[in-house]
């Protein structure tokens, strides 16, 4: 399983891709993407770009795996991201991202990335979070939790260290392009409401 994670960085060439084949049609989706992913693994100067996109942003976790292939899935059957679900989540990536990474390279007297090898805390949180997705029906984090705690419990990456499971820089690259353009969709929709409302105030 893990040999082929390995080559699991063409995801972020097919699904991109896959949604963006989508305004045409399914088949269009399909065979573009596929064409392109298939010539990521022509090596070009020795090296294929998969290898490269691996070289780039190493492993990627099993959160950003597994929302590469529910962005397409979703969007295929007409489901859009832009829900309170998926800000939630990208929220909570953020958080644990800038509180992460910072400290991981030294800055703080304390490094939270040994947490991920005595996970029983992080675990419990995670298993706390999935349990609320499910209340809520929140179906992206759920699927989520769910990936994350039974891809651990297989050990199917090569890292034993559950921050790895959980999270990469290309995720929190992600969660704060979509929380800046969640909150301008938000934004545009409040004004076009307040637009509406002052209308139809004047005309009254």
């Amino acid at each position: 399983m893990s040999d082929l994670l390995h080559y699991s960085a063409v995801l972020l060439i097919f699904s991109p891709t896959f949604v963006l084949g989508l305004r045409h049609s399914v088949a269009t989706a399909f065979i573009s993407a596929s064409l392109l992913s298939a010539l990521a693994f022509i090596p070009i100067y020795d090296v294929s770009t998969v290898l490269r996109l691996k070289g780039l942003f190493a492993d990627l976790s099993l959160t950003t795996l597994a929302l590469l292939i529910l962005w397409p899935t979703l969007r295929m059957n007409r489901i859009s991201l832009n829900n309170p679900d998926s800000a939630s989540l990208c929220a909570i990536v953020l958080l644990l991202a800038v509180t992460l990474y910072p400290m991981a390279l030294g800055v703080g007297p304390y490094d939270p990335y040994t947490l991920g090898f005595r996970p029983l805390a992080l675990l419990t949180a995670i298993a706390a979070l999935g349990v609320l997705a499910t209340l809520r029906g929140y179906l992206v984090s759920k699927t989520i939790v769910l990936v994350v705690l039974v891809g651990y419990w297989l050990r199917v990456l090569d890292s034993h260290n559950l921050w790895d499971y959980l999270i990469d820089p290309i995720l929190g690259i992600f969660a704060v392009i979509y929380l800046l353009k969640y909150s301008l969709l938000k934004y545009s929709l409040r004004n076009g409401k307040l637009s509406s409302s002052v209308d139809i105030s004047r005309s009254a």
